[in-house]
């Protein structure tokens, strides 16, 4: 759709307001359902969200039930289809449909006395309450209607496999908002992070994984991350020896691999790490070396009452 042809729609919706919020917003959702799944419409539909929120906003009531539940429904169709087309390769169409979905979560207006999440797991809910119980203080948690973290990953996903790790960055960190402590997605933005060339904040998104992680996996993709960091960054001793600490969890052909390349290139060896070198210099640099005692006692306690993951 031509941008000229937009302002015209825009135009011609807003001379049939009538200054009654509810009934405004009624107009724009019925211009919004006219041009639902017309090809090239997704930024009219964006703006269209945008205004049915700014209405929202007004009321104390927020989103008005039927209008609510409706824009839902549209947000379930429109990420499954987005799902398809990324099965189909067809990458550009689906991003249209993912970022006009990224523009409804940026404008979906929601109580401010509230800390509104999206949790990949209840794990990840009980991590988030002890880490961050001091800043959240009394507020109640949330959980976002719109179900943000599917949307937001998908799209920093395929961002990246497109080669788009710049525009990733700023959607994986916004994905990284809703669920903090969730090592999956904390391991995607490093990875946008790594191919941007921001090794220092990759470097702390990895350590920030290493005390949110649940499993050995996590433990050694997060070992395989910071090494990473600390070898494009000239520590090659460091990040040797975080290879190590890595295969300690889990073999990995890349932690061996990147070892055979650092010895090639400096001649370090990885013969002189051990359990006892590696726990005290992980100790001086403030790195984990294990599965947190937050993580731990959590697991513990969802298995406890039968609900571990």
């Amino acid at each position: 759709m031509e941008e000229n042809e937009m302002k015209q729609i825009i135009s011609e919706i807003e001379s049939k307001l009538t200054g009654d919020a509810e009934k405004d917003a009624e107009i724009w959702n019925e211009y919004g359902e006219r041009y639902r799944g017309v090809p090239g419409t997704e930024e009219l539909q964006s703006e269209i969200a945008r205004r049915i929120f700014s209405l929202a906003s007004e009321e104390d009531d927020g989103l008005f039930s039927d209008i609510y539940n409706d824009m839902l429904k549209i947000t379930d169709d429109d990420f499954a289809e987005a799902c398809r087309l990324i099965n189909l390769h067809k990458y550009d169409e689906a991003l249209e449909k993912l970022f006009a979905l990224c523009d409804v979560i940026r404008f979906y207006v929601l109580s401010d006395d509230t800390v509104w999440m999206d949790f990949d797991s209840f794990l990840d809910s009980l991590v988030f309450q002890d880490l961050y119980q001091e800043e959240i203080g009394n507020r109640e948690i949330g959980r976002h209607p719109i179900h943000p973290s599917r949307i937001l990953f998908t799209t920093g996903s395929l961002l990246i496999e497109m080669g788009r790790a710049e525009e990733a960055v700023d959607i994986l960190k916004s994905l990284i908002d809703f669920d903090p402590v969730c090592p999956r997605f904390l391991f995607e933005l490093g990875e946008a992070y790594k191919r941007t060339g921001q090794y220092k904040e990759a470097a702390q998104n990895a350590l920030w994984s290493l005390k949110c992680a649940h499993t050995r996996a996590d433990l050694a993709r997060g070992y395989r991350d910071l090494a990473y960091c600390l070898s494009e960054t000239g520590s090659f001793e460091d990040a040797v020896m975080l290879y190590m600490q890595s295969l300690h969890f889990e073999p990995s052909r890349q932690a061996q691999s990147e070892i055979a390349w650092i010895r090639k290139k400096t001649g370090i060896s990885a013969d002189g790490y051990n359990d006892e070198a590696i726990q005290k210099r992980c100790e001086e640099l403030n790195i984990p070396t294990g599965i947190s005692e937050t993580v731990i006692s959590n697991q513990e306690f969802l298995k406890m009452i039968g609900q571990a993951d």
